[in-house]
């Protein structure tokens, strides 16, 4: 129950956060939703009646606890630990049931609707896909993953605030996608997967020995660097794979479409008179 009101209340709430941009696209449309995202952040902060502001709501529990603490004992598991493996195996469930829908969505005429509109907005409208429609459905789909996700972030913290939801949580994201390949499902979960194996355990690992060295300087240390890291590699790959790591078929046509000219049309490009006179032809 909690996982579909949680759904649900995010739905509503991509909604209305996709109202005032729907005229936005590109640069302009994730600047804008960015920047909702803080205002909503510090919204909730602020709101301490119903938030408790900083200091956030506690005591959240893993429903159902009774029937937890009941399989626990007869499987001779400790009840916290018990809670920790149902959380997830909860967990790869709703994986496997938003990647299905995602790849139904993407097969499906909603899918290839969003498609249009983020390849060309004017072509899409022509060919008859409602905009407003169409935008509204991708805000409040996307917006209900992340709603159901947050309530097993919930449970499993047993505390939520709205530190816990800083920007740089956004940029991690965007690292992970960017990363992995932009439209491949399998290329965002390697993503995450690189990005949250450097931030938990390759940068620790190595700021741990690094600190063994004798007369090392702390300030060097890589942990405290994680975000110089991670723009540094957004940078690289936006130099030298721009599609990602695993993209899907149709971003790597995309990102390299211009690789494959003649090089004798470039070279007649490059001089002047010859160049204008085909570009005039």
């Amino acid at each position: 129950l909690a996982l579909l009101l949680g759904g649900l209340a995010a739905a509503l709430f991509g909604f209305v956060v996709g109202l005032p941009s729907l005229r936005l696209k590109g640069d302009y449309l994730a600047i804008v939703t960015l920047g909702l995202g803080e205002v909503i952040r510090v919204f909730a902060n602020n709101l301490t009646k119903y938030t408790s502001g900083p200091q956030g709501i506690s005591g959240v529990t893993t429903a159902p606890v009774s029937l937890l603490d009941r399989l626990a004992g007869a499987l001779s598991f400790p009840p916290e630990q018990f809670k920790l493996f149902f959380l997830y195996f909860l967990v790869l469930i709703v994986i496997a049931v938003v990647i299905t829908v995602n790849v139904r969505l993407s097969r499906s005429n909603i899918g290839r609707a969003w498609v249009a509109i983020r390849e060309d907005e004017i072509a899409a409208q022509a060919m008859g896909v409602p905009l407003v429609r169409t935008k509204i459905m991708a805000f409040a789909t996307g917006a209900s993953f992340a709603g159901v996700m947050g309530v097993i972030f919930a449970a499993k913290q047993q505390f939520i605030s709205p530190e816990s939801f800083t920007f740089f949580q956004s940029i991690s994201v965007l690292t992970m996608v960017i990363l992995g390949g932009m439209g491949n499902i399998a290329g965002v979960i390697l993503g995450a997967a690189v990005v949250t194996l450097l931030n938990l355990s390759i940068l620790t690992a190595l700021s741990e020995t690094l600190q063994a060295v004798p007369n090392f300087n702390s300030n060097l240390d890589p942990a405290k660097y994680n975000r110089l890291i991670f723009g540094a590699i957004l940078v690289l790959m936006m130099l030298f794979r721009p599609e990602g790591l695993l993209p899907s078929a149709r971003q790597k046509i995309m990102m390299h479409e211009n690789d494959d000219t003649d090089p004798a049309l470039d070279s007649l490009n490059d001089d002047g008179a010859t160049g204008g006179a085909l570009g005039t032809t």
